[in-house]
């Protein structure tokens, strides 16, 4: 079949190709150009032909490497554009480039990691523990303290750290450090009233949010919690025993506090409290 074309339907199907096409010597001179090249380049015929990688413009000088990216600025009279280069060479030793226009794929591709990145940004879950996450907490504890001025509401909360996670993830790898995670996520989760909130509050610390509780039953809700921590096994470990050092801040909002306040108050309890340790096999 390509035996049976002639020569001028050979150069049109040349002209024509959808990709732009640049045609270098042997010598590194540009002989020839498509009629696609200069509208997907965006440069015309006349600067490149003729000439030498170094004799045309800083920013299309990758149009003579092989697999190259280029990326063109927006201008007044162009719009920002990303061009793909790719190379074959000859029997003669020339060089064909091949040009193709890329840019709708970069603004899909740029489109999509904004999207991942607002819905990453209006995430409200952990996704190590299945618990909210900062956002989260954060999220429920506002309108918890908004209540608490305006109807003076009971609300306490519970920062409950883990002092030696690093270590523990250092000695027995992050995939058992993730397994602890989710442990004491249950033992938390069990803990929870209808109304309460639990999240986990940063790498090594997790939040209890509950309203209508006064400080008593807070300080019961927290023996409960120091008091199943000790129980906590993990068959993963597989005979190995790792010591869990915590700390547990609780406190009682106080007329006048906002939520900074309030979270202020809750981590210099939180930082002077008796650390515990228990045993976990």
């Amino acid at each position: 079949m390509m035996d049976q074309l002639e020569k001028e339907q050979l150069l049109h199907i040349l002209q024509t190709n959808p990709l732009g096409m640049m045609l270098i010597d042997p010598l590194g001179k540009v002989v020839w150009v498509n009629d696609n090249f200069p509208i997907i380049s965006s440069i015309s015929s006349l600067q490149v032909l003729g000439k030498t990688v170094d004799a045309v413009p800083a920013e299309y000088q990758n149009l003579f490497e092989d697999e190259a990216t280029i990326h063109l600025s927006a201008l007044e009279n162009r719009p920002e554009a990303w061009l793909v280069v790719s190379s074959q060479k000859l029997k003669d030793g020339s060089q064909l480039q091949y040009l193709k226009d890329a840019t709708l794929v970069r603004q899909l591709a740029r489109e999509r990691d904004e999207f991942k990145l607002k819905v990453h940004e209006l995430n409200i879950v952990d996704e190590t523990t299945g618990l909210l996450n900062p956002r989260g907490l954060y999220q429920s504890l506002e309108p918890q303290v908004s209540r608490s001025r305006r109807y003076n509401n009971l609300l306490s909360i519970l920062i409950m750290r883990i002092e030696n996670l690093d270590d523990i993830q250092h000695r027995f790898g992050y995939e058992k450090g993730h397994q602890l995670l989710q442990a004491i996520s249950q033992i938390l989760n069990d803990q929870m009233r209808w109304a309460d909130s639990i999240g986990r509050l940063s790498e090594n610390e997790f939040m209890l949010i509950m309203p209508e509780t006064p400080q008593d039953i807070a300080d019961h809700l927290a023996d409960k919690i120091r008091e199943r921590l000790g129980e906590l096994t993990m068959p993963e470990l597989k005979g190995d025993t790792l010591h869990l050092c915590t700390k547990v801040g609780m406190v009682q909002w106080q007329k006048g506090e906002d939520t900074r306040l309030l979270m202020q108050r809750a981590r210099a309890i939180l930082n002077d409290s008796d650390e515990i340790r228990v045993a976990v096999a």
